[in-house]
């Protein structure tokens, strides 16, 4: 019978470190604002409807990093249906110190259809963003000494629309 205990007291002592263990805590990384070009319509294709959109410009800021996109980055995007919108991000972003930083993401843009269709047609400044979901997944890498924790680092963004032709993400470190 004490091994029984003994047991029971071990694992639910492991259980409880496990939970523990799981929490999340994010960082205010930076805020990445972006200038879209009209977008390239490929159309429907087998996964949905792809748009590409270039980017004009745009910039990072924050007390980590601060710097600009470079104008090779663009979203290679996926209408998936009326609702849902797939992301596949691909930018360049120069420091102000001169580090290159490249940063790709994926993510998703829901709302119902009725919103869905505002963002489309460039009209997303006119909801509230508790009005969709817009989130992403970036992942970094650069060869820069200063930057190198970025490498390593797993992060979520949090999207906005401020104004026709502008994105805006708040990006988190997650702890």
């Amino acid at each position: 019978m004490k091994k029984v205990i003994f047991l029971a007291v071990f694992f639910s002592t492991c259980f409880y470190v496990q939970v523990h263990a799981q929490e999340l805590k994010s960082e205010f990384l930076f805020d990445l604002e972006i200038s879209l070009s009209p977008p390239q319509i490929i159309g429907p294709v087998l996964t949905g409807t792809r748009l590409i959109f270039p980017f004009k410009d745009g910039f990072v800021k924050s007390d980590k990093i601060n710097g600009k996109i470079l104008d090779c980055s663009g979203e290679w995007g996926l209408i998936v249906d009326s609702t849902t919108f797939k992301m596949d991000v691909r930018a360049t972003i120069k420091t102000d110190d001169g580090a290159l930083i490249y940063i790709t993401y994926s993510g998703y843009n829901y709302a119902s259809a009725q919103k869905s269709a505002l963002i489309r047609v460039g009209k997303g400044n006119e909801l509230s963003p508790s009005e969709y979901y817009f989130r992403s997944i970036p992942v970094f890498e650069t060869s820069s000494p200063k930057y190198a924790w970025l490498n390593h680092t797993v992060a979520i963004g949090v999207g906005r629309f401020p104004a026709p032709g502008k994105i805006i993400y708040r990006i988190y470190a997650i702890k």
